[in-house]
This record gives C-alpha cells, structure tokens and sequence, in this order.
C-alpha cells in the first residue's frame, strides 16, 4: 500500500460488564495481545499500537514488545484513539477494538484500502444481520446508501420495512477527521444510543466496507470460551490440522 496506514488498538481496564477484560487470558495470552497480534498478522499497517489509560495494561503490552501510549480517560474509544494517534504524529489509522482477538484479516485489509482511498471520510464495516440478531439492541444496524455511505446507526430497528446490515466496530480516519471528533462534544442521540459514531454522522462521510466474515468479539466473561474455540479451529486450520 502506497499510504501508510497505522492500527491503534484502545483497551481500557476498567468496564461495567466485564472489568479487565484486556488481560483475561485466551488460549494462555492476554487478550490485548491477542488483538496486536492480530493486527500485525492483516500485514498492511506500518505501525500497531496499544492506546491505554491503564498501567498493568501498558506494562504487559510493553513487556511483550509491543509499543502502548498512556492517555488521559477518554469518553469513547475514537477519543482515545485520537489522543494516542496525535502523540504519535499519525495521520491515518484504523481503530481496531481491543476484545476483537480473532478479527477477519481481509477485513482489515479492506478498511484500510479504503480509508488510503478516501481519506476525507471515516470508515467502519458492515456485515449481513442474522434474523436472530434483528432484535438484538447490543446488535448494533446500519443502514447504507447506494455509494456504500452509511445513513443511519441504530440498535431498535424501526417498524417500517428498510435494508439493515450488521455494524462491526472498526473505524478508520484521517488526523483531521479524529481532530473534527474529538473537537465535538458529544450529541444527544450519541449519549441515548451509546453509539460513538453519531457525532460525526452528518458531518462527514462514513464509507462502509463489506465483510461476510463476522469476526467474534469478548463483550462478556461468556464469550472467552466461544473466541478460544475460534481461535483453537483458526490455528488448526493453518496447522493443516482438524479438531
């Protein structure tokens, strides 16, 4: 890639549903690391960081050779994404969650793709909605033009018969687009939906990548034993191996 594009991973330790989940163990390595291996493994980012508030989190980051950044709290986690990415003089970056252990490598190709394409916008991911999923609010839905921009974030899927998709939480933007957020004080609809990406909504474009591969994320202490099950089948896979 001609561009260089940067990953920054944020983690936070302290979380209301499942508090140090960055250093839970999967498959005997800290998640966190989990991740950064992970970022580096896509091949297509110049640099992968970790963006922290946390010094246990930094330490074991650092430890394991990895570079971390401590910054101040943050109310998102584009916001800690930001402040870590302007310490560093990186312009841009993908943002990759800190509990997304096993996330598609081609996806993450994709986002960066696009983001080196159209650097004005931001860039996040979309993703087909299981049925089961329609009614899910931690499931959050994005509705797409036909330019592959996104219209609308929702977790309550309205009445009226529209074409939904399934939002991924990886985002991708320029310094002047995170500048642009965290500029920003948060809007109402963001606060009552507890959807980051509301802010900037309106404001600037927000190009959806296509993934057919939904990767599994660790939002409870339950879904530790489903992403090391996904991890054990992706290594047995590359190991020629079957379970």
């Amino acid at each position: 890639m001609a561009v260089a594009v940067h990953c920054v991973v944020p983690a936070r330790y302290t979380s209301s549903r499942f508090p140090g989940k960055p250093l839970v163990p999967i498959c005997g390595r800290p998640m966190i690391l989990r991740t950064l291996d992970r970022a580096v493994a896509a091949g297509c980012f110049k640099s992968v960081v970790c963006a922290t508030d946390d010094i246990r989190i930094f330490k074991t980051v650092e430890e394991a050779g990895y570079t971390a950044v401590l910054t101040g709290p943050a109310v998102t986690g584009s916001d800690r994404v930001s402040e870590a990415a302007e310490k560093l003089g990186l312009d841009l970056v993908v943002n990759l969650q800190g509990d997304e252990p096993v996330a598609d490598l081609q996806m993450l190709c994709d986002v960066a793709k696009a983001l080196a394409e159209e650097p004005n916008s931001w860039v996040s991911v979309a993703a087909p909605l299981a049925d089961e999923d329609r009614d899910c609010l931690s499931v959050v839905k994005v509705e797409i033009d036909s330019t592959d921009h996104a219209v609308e974030f929702i977790r309550k899927l309205p009445p009226e018969p529209r074409k939904w998709f399934r939002h991924v939480g990886v985002y991708a933007y320029s310094a002047e687009a995170r500048q642009e957020f965290a500029s920003l004080p948060q809007s109402e609809l963001e606060k009552e939906r507890s959807l980051e990406q509301l802010r900037i909504l309106g404001k600037r474009p927000i190009r959806m990548v296509h993934c057919t591969s939904l990767s599994a994320s660790v939002d409870l202490p339950s879904d530790v034993q489903k992403v090391e099950s996904i991890l054990k089948q992706m290594e047995a896979n590359q190991n020629g191996k079957s379970i």
